[in-house]
């Protein structure tokens, strides 16, 4: 069976170096040892710990301009790759001893597509997740209530995955995320996060 492959999209990522723990390196960013991404699931296991988790493959670029959430006809979508990929994410959770105590979704199909081809439950629509760029309201707004969701989040018992698009990680953790990688956040207080550690799922980037 062939590997899922994964685009990387890291361009300008070395900015986040600076939120990492201090002493850690910054290539990890983007191409973690399996130690280092073993470590990163150990961090995802205890308290104040998710798994921010950017969507599978799906090819292209923005959405058209019909966008509707409930009409996945109008979304850009996961593609086979994609849907293996997802498949292939939580196959790979669970071989780790990872058990989520809820998968929260950006309410876009393939983001929704991605949480449930994982095989996780309960998932969960959550509209703190949805793509910054083509939401309603102002960016501060939007920005406030994607905090006060993590800070609800890290005050919840197990870990939570968060399947998002690359503009969440961008203002989560300080750089962007490929198709279906992950990044272990620690969630503070102020609803803020810090990333501690890339995770690729044992797949390649292209």
């Amino acid at each position: 069976m062939t590997t899922p492959t994964r685009r990387s999209l890291i361009a300008g990522g070395i900015a986040a170096a600076a939120l990492l723990p201090a002493g850690a390196r910054a290539a990890s960013l983007f191409d973690p040892t399996p130690e280092e991404q073993a470590a990163s699931i150990a961090r995802l296991k205890t308290p104040g710990h998710a798994l921010l988790l950017r969507h599978a493959l799906a090819p292209g670029h923005n959405d058209p301009a019909d966008l509707n959430l409930s009409n996945c006809q109008t979304q850009r979508n996961l593609d086979d790759v994609g849907r293996a990929q997802a498949v292939s994410i939580g196959n790979w959770l669970r071989a780790q001893g990872v058990t989520p105590s809820a998968v929260y979704s950006s309410q876009w199909c393939r983001c929704m597509d991605t949480a449930t081809l994982m095989g996780f439950e309960p998932v969960v629509p959550e509209i703190a997740l949805n793509s910054i760029a083509d939401m309603p309201g102002s960016e501060a707004s939007k920005l406030r209530k994607l905090r006060r969701f993590v800070q609800q989040v890290a005050a919840q018992p197990g870990p939570a995955i968060m399947v998002t698009h690359s503009t969440i990680a961008t203002h989560m953790i300080g750089g962007l995320l490929g198709s279906g990688e992950g990044s272990v956040i620690r969630m503070n207080a102020d609803g803020t996060a810090v990333s501690t550690g890339r995770v690729l799922f044992d797949m390649e980037r292209v």
